[in-house]
C-alpha cells in the first residue's frame, strides 16, 4: 500500500461556468495523468477523465470546492502485465475498490495559483493532500475555466 501513498495524481479537467462568481461546475473533458516513484524508476500513466463536480470562484476560493471521482479499472501504462498487475488486489484492488474519490475541504490561493487541500481515498485508505493547481479564464461564448490540479 506504500506505492499507492505515493502516486501523484494529475487531474487536468475544464470546468465550465456561465458567470464569473462561483457556480457548481461539469467536467467537461479532461484526464487523469500520475507517476509513481519506485525502486526501478518511476512509472507513468492515466486514468480516464474524472467526473464530479466542481465549484471554482476565482475571487474568493475559499467558497471553491471539488468533489471528484477517478475509475480505478481504467488505469493504463502502455505495458498490460503492469496495468493487470496493477489492477489486482496487490495495488489498487479495482473489483472491490472501483473508484479513486478527492473531497476538497479547502481552497486557496497560493501566489499566482491556486490549491485544493482535502481527502484523497484510495482503496480503503484516505489521506489529507494537497494538490496544486492553476485556473486559467478561457472565453468561448461562455465563461470557461481551465483547472490544472498538479
Amino acid at each position: 500500500m506504500n506505492i499507492l501513498a505515493k502516486i501523484l495524481l494529475l487531474l487536468t479537467f475544464v470546468l465550465t461556468t456561465e458567470k464569473s462568481y462561483s457556480q457548481t461546475s461539469k467536467i467537461v473533458s479532461g484526464s487523469t495523468d500520475f507517476s509513481v516513484k519506485f525502486i526501478f524508476g518511476t512509472c507513468h500513466g492515466t486514468f480516464d477523465a474524472p467526473k464530479g463536480s466542481a465549484i471554482f470562484n476565482e475571487k474568493n476560493p475559499g467558497s471553491s470546492s471539488f468533489d471528484l471521482t477517478i475509475a480505478a479499472n481504467t488505469f493504463k501504462t502502455g505495458n498490460n502485465t503492469r496495468d493487470k498487475d496493477m489492477k489486482s488486489e496487490k495495488y489498487f484492488y479495482v473489483s472491490k475498490y472501483p473508484e479513486i474519490h478527492f473531497k476538497s475541504t479547502k481552497v486557496e490561493k497560493k501566489g499566482d495559483k491556486f490549491q485544493a487541500t482535502g481527502s484523497m481515498t484510495i482503496r480503503d485508505v484516505s489521506k489529507t493532500v494537497t494538490l496544486p493547481f492553476e485556473a486559467k479564464k478561457m472565453l468561448t461564448g461562455v465563461m470557461h475555466y481551465q483547472v490544472h490540479l498538479k
